[in-house]
């Protein structure tokens, strides 16, 4: 039985979001495989700038631009940056912080210790 991976699967963004293209070794060889505009990184720094609103949805993208865009990041951030950051993650936010309180207490005290929790998965796997 075939094995199914994502070896060989370009990731793209489109207008609707991402798309996965898997490209066969027979286009590959003959150079008609499809090129992903930008690397993972690169993807995620259009998408911090659209969201913090540096770049308009529908604008080009450039390299001057993106260079742009890391400068402002070399050094002690604007106000109106970390605002946005505070918006984009939730910081504020009233309900998502409850959601996150709910979800502590209902772990208990222990919720929040990472390595306690692996040791008790992991003697909960070895006893099964």
């Amino acid at each position: 039985m075939r094995r199914k991976t994502l070896a060989g699967v370009n990731i793209a963004r489109t207008s609707a979001g991402l798309s996965l293209h898997r490209t066969s070794a027979r286009l590959k060889a003959t150079g008609r495989a499809r090129v992903v505009p930008a690397p993972a990184a690169k993807a995620a720094e259009i998408l911090v700038a659209r969201s913090l609103g540096i770049f308009k949805d529908g604008e080009d993208i450039t390299a001057k631009a993106l260079d742009a865009f890391a400068e402002r990041f070399k050094e002690q951030l604007p106000l109106e940056v970390i605002s946005a950051m505070r918006d984009l993650f939730r910081l504020d936010d009233v309900q998502a912080m409850g959601v996150e309180d709910a979800l502590i207490q209902h772990g208990g005290e222990g919720a929040m210790d990472m390595e306690r929790m692996e040791d008790a998965a992991a003697a909960l796997q070895a006893s099964t």
